[in-house]
């Protein structure tokens, strides 16, 4: 099981993550690609807020296809284009987490690899060993 903490050595989150994430020895690590704001039909709505939402929900398949949630993820950087409100960022975040945080990172930069797309989100999971039969 992955463990998530904040070390009382330092001051807390400044957001909705986790300072540290500790992954188990001998689990599968999952590096998930950075995910765009396209929906599953590849539509690319027009806000920084719903390309966020649509990133996160890509995640979210890529999990899924691996019989992996959300409690799966224990790294994501999240890169934007535009500004988006404190308070529908913290909703679309925490609808990803369901406040169970990973580690994260969150900037603002000025130019992904093409202008029509506002978001990127890149994640990082764990998939618990095997356990091996008894004998």
């Amino acid at each position: 099981m992955i463990e998530r903490k904040n070390p009382p050595n330092l001051a807390p989150p400044v957001g909705r993550y986790h300072h540290l994430t500790v992954i188990p020895a001998g689990s599968d690590i999952l590096a998930i690609a950075g995910q765009v704001g396209l929906d599953e039909k590849g539509h690319l709505p027009d806000t920084v807020e719903e390309q966020l939402a649509n990133a996160f929900a890509n995640v979210t398949r890529i999990l899924a296809s691996e019989g992996l949630d959300h409690r799966a993820v224990f790294k994501i950087n999240m890169w934007l284009t535009k500004p988006v409100s404190r308070e529908r960022y913290v909703a679309i975040w925490r609808g990803f987490h369901h406040d169970e945080p990973p580690a994260s990172m969150f900037a603002y930069v000025a130019a992904l690899i093409s202008p029509e797309y506002l978001v990127e989100v890149e994640a990082w999971a764990a998939r618990p060993a095997k356990t091996p039969p008894a004998a």
